[in-house]
């Protein structure tokens, strides 16, 4: 197979080409690749605001106890939210501040900034930051790796930080399939008093993240030494595909539930027969290879218009590619130790 390109090293109109055809982060954010410090890239991405309580009223003028509206602080009447007494906000400067330190060990900034809601609307009460830290191999595969850091006011996610990494021959993304939730590098802070005390614990965690890299291509070795044929990836792996997705026949719509079963069905073998995967033909890496491309290009069955639905899917962890990863790897005995 021929070694992958990376887009990243070309010149900049082929990496604009190529990132807006592709990559989980095409449409979304602003570019930081120019920012020389921390507050300027908060400033570039117009992340530097923070969210306040006010007092929350009803139409007839009674305030309501125990609740709060959540404001953004540089603009008071843009609401982020309904919150009750125990949040705190943590401002995006401290809920993303281990960047500055990331980035000083050679990672640099990427993309950032509000995320966007319905009708592809600026939500300003959920945000990110991206960092590209190393690239790495995987037998031919270059891999690119990224830190990404997300903050949210509106009482749902709080904090969080998340190791994702990007194939470049195809732009999938990729992550770590194996091992539970306790072991993956996937930090949750809710805003809370206690908040910064447990982003200074994290930001020490967050700083090995080289740690989880590692993992994910120890994950890929052993897929690869395992065998798995097309035949049993058409009997297993489709129908956990199609059960995983819920994509079950009603009575009320049969026909239009047949066209989607099929659509997928049809997705799922064009990502297997992908000339890109042809390296790992009858292996268990191959059906990984082939998963992560169709989570992370499928076009949903129902388009809302949110152009960040692609990164979204990475970053909760890619949820089809890791039930088959852990599918496989319960019923042929693979462990990563």
């Amino acid at each position: 197979m021929k070694t992958a390109t990376n887009y990243y090293k070309t010149n900049a109109q082929t990496r604009e080409k190529i990132l807006r055809r592709f990559s989980m982060f095409d449409g979304v954010g602003l570019d930081l690749t120019g920012a020389q410090s921390y507050d300027e890239a908060l400033q570039m991405a117009g992340l530097d605001y923070t969210a306040e309580k006010a007092p929350l009223f009803l139409g007839n003028g009674m305030e309501v106890p125990n609740h709060f509206a959540v404001t953004k602080s540089d603009n008071p009447e843009c609401v982020l939210g309904v919150v009750g007494n125990q949040y705190h906000a943590v401002s995006n400067k401290d809920a993303f501040a281990v960047a500055e330190n990331i980035v000083k060990e050679g990672y640099r900034y990427e993309v950032g900034g509000p995320s966007f809601g319905a009708k592809n609307t600026l939500d300003y009460a959920k945000n990110f930051l991206v960092l590209k830290g190393e690239d790495f191999q995987i037998e031919d595969d270059i891999f690119n790796s990224f830190v990404v850091f997300n903050n949210s006011f509106d009482g749902s996610t709080g904090v969080q930080y998340r190791i994702i990494c990007q194939r470049v021959v195809c732009m999938n993304g990729m992550v770590r399939y194996l091992g539970g939730k306790e072991n993956q590098l996937k930090i949750n802070i809710q805003h809370s008093r206690s908040a910064i005390e447990r982003i200074k614990i994290a930001n020490k965690i967050i700083l090995k993240r080289q740690n989880d890299i590692e993992l994910i291509k120890k994950e890929a070795n052993a897929f690869i030494a395992q065998g798995f044929t097309r035949k049993e990836f058409e009997k297993e792996i489709i129908p956990l595909v199609l059960e995983n997705k819920k994509l079950v026949e009603k009575d009320k719509e049969r026909e239009r539930g047949h066209e989607r079963v099929q659509q997928v069905v049809d997705d799922l073998l064009q990502a297997y027969n992908a000339d890109d995967t042809q390296n790992y033909a009858s292996s268990a890496y191959k059906i990984i290879l082939a998963l992560s491309d169709y989570e992370s290009h499928s076009v949903p069955l129902r388009d809302t218009g949110n152009r960040q639905i692609y990164m979204n899917r990475i970053i909760k962890g890619m949820t089809l590619t890791t039930a088959v990863a852990q599918y496989i790897a319960e019923t042929r005995g693979i462990k990563i130790r």
